[in-house]
C-alpha cells in the first residue's frame, strides 16, 4: 500500500491547514466543504473535556453540526482565533496541536487532536484533548 499522501510533509501541512480551517471559518458553505474534504463519511469523534462528560459524534452530518455549534460559540461568539502549533505523523495517525487566542492574541485555550486517517487519507476517528 502506498502511504505517500500520509507522510508527505507538504500534503500533511495542507491537510492540517484544512482541518483547522474546517473548525475556524465563519463561512458555513466553506466550512461544509472543508469538513467533507478532511472527514470520512463514517467518522467518529470523541471528546472528554474538563467539566463536561464524555461526548461522541458519529458520521459526517453529526460532526458538521457539532463544528457549527462550536464555531458559533467560540469563533463567532467570542472572536477566538485557532491556529496550529504543530503536528506529527505516525503511520495513519496524525497529532495536531493547536491554540485558540483572543483577538488581542492572548491564549484562551490549548489542546491537541489525535486523528486516525483511513486509506484515502480522510479522518476516520478524531479524539480531542483540551489543555
Amino acid at each position: 500500500m502506498n502511504n505517500t499522501h500520509k507522510t508527505s510533509t507538504n500534503n500533511v501541512e495542507e491537510f492540517v491547514k484544512d482541518y483547522i480551517n474546517a473548525w475556524s471559518t465563519t463561512d458555513a458553505g466553506a466550512r461544509k466543504a472543508l469538513v467533507a474534504k478532511v472527514y470520512a463519511d463514517d467518522v467518529d469523534f470523541y471528546a472528554n473535556e474538563p467539566g463536561d462528560g464524555p461526548v461522541e459524534h458519529h458520521g459526517v452530518a453529526e460532526i458538521t453540526a457539532n463544528i457549527a455549534r462550536v464555531n458559533a460559540r467560540l469563533v463567532q461568539g467570542k472572536g477566538l482565533i485557532t491556529e496550529s502549533t504543530g503536528f506529527s505523523v505516525n503511520h495513519d495517525a496524525l497529532k495536531v496541536s493547536w491554540q485558540m487566542m483572543t483577538p488581542d492574541r492572548k491564549v484562551a485555550m490549548t489542546g491537541m487532536n489525535l486523528l486516525l486517517r483511513n486509506a484515502s487519507g480522510k479522518i476516520s476517528r478524531d479524539y480531542i484533548f483540551i489543555g
